[in-house]
């Protein structure tokens, strides 16, 4: 009887943690649909769902070259596919679009 409620509270921490992994895959293939096929390495403009603050510049940066900042938007040069999969898993990401660059 006392395992009950460890074993219960476990499964839910264990569900909820499954269903945060499965929202940034399924965001990430949706918000990266118009994109495919991904090129090697690119440019791109990364919209986030408030400005960004520091620790989501150096996350982003951790991916590619942060050239620009502006109001709710990153832009990130040499971003290559496994690195802009990895960011548009983060549920703060609003949009992501190819840049032309500088």
């Amino acid at each position: 009887m006392m395992l009950r409620l460890p074993a219960l509270a476990t499964a839910c921490v264990l569900a909820a943690a499954l269903l945060y992994w499965l929202a940034g895959v399924l965001g990430a293939q949706h918000k990266l649909a118009a994109l495919e096929p991904l090129p090697p390495r690119a440019n791109y403009a990364v919209t986030l769902a408030f400005p960004p603050e520091r620790f989501h510049q150096l996350r982003l940066q951790d991916k590619g070259r942060v050239v620009e900042v502006r109001e709710r938007t990153v832009y990130i040069m040499d971003m290559s596919p496994a690195a802009l999969h990895d960011v548009a898993r983060e549920y703060w990401v609003d949009t992501i679009v190819p840049w032309a660059g500088r």
